[in-house]
């Protein structure tokens, strides 16, 4: 964060710390430091745990964190470029892999250098576009739904074949789950 408030630059950057109050309050401090964009807000916005998660992430031109599954698939829901930074082993891996060859993201192992890699990345619009581009081309906002839907469609076909049967079974399971 300081190498990234060091280089001057007039972004703003979020920085989302969660649960974390020892973070939240190291934050804390550094906004207050910071200075001021070129329009006058904060250059450092540090917040706690938010449920607006999603409002931060259209509102974002980069999300820079971690390759979490929640994280990835939220951010390419929004379409949102990625800076990775240091997945750990196992599924961040293999998420940040697959994001970096589709080129939805790029990855920042080096930390010492991340900085320079996110403000060249910001630099370059075309490039931003383009892996924009590439987390709509992944995304699946409706995967929910799509499930729901399949879900349901299973029952129907599962209820058609049993007839009676699977309502009288419902009516069971719901009878003794209301009850508790």
């Amino acid at each position: 964060m300081k190498d990234l408030l060091a280089m001057q630059r007039p972004w703003q950057i979020v920085a989302i710390a969660g649960r974390s109050e020892p973070l939240k309050k190291r934050l804390d401090a550094l906004s207050k430091g910071a200075g001021k964009t070129p329009s006058g807000q904060p250059r450092l916005v540090p917040l706690g745990f938010t449920s607006e998660m999603d409002q931060y992430m259209a509102a974002a031109d980069l999300l820079i964190g971690k390759a979490g599954g929640l994280t990835t698939s939220e951010a390419l829901a929004r379409e949102l470029p990625m800076a990775l930074v240091e997945p750990i082993p196992g599924q961040e891996e293999r998420n940040a892999d697959h994001l970096l060859e589709a080129g939805a993201a790029i990855c920042c192992n080096n930390l010492p250098a991340a900085a320079w890699k996110i403000a060249t990345l910001v630099d370059q619009p075309e490039k931003l576009r383009a892996m924009k581009q590439a987390a709509r081309a992944m995304a699946h906002p409706d995967a929910a739904r799509v499930i729901a839907q399949d879900a349901l469609g299973c029952y129907t076909r599962i209820s058609h074949c049993l007839g009676n049967r699977t309502q009288l079974t419902l009516r069971a399971y719901e009878t003794q789950h209301t009850a508790d």
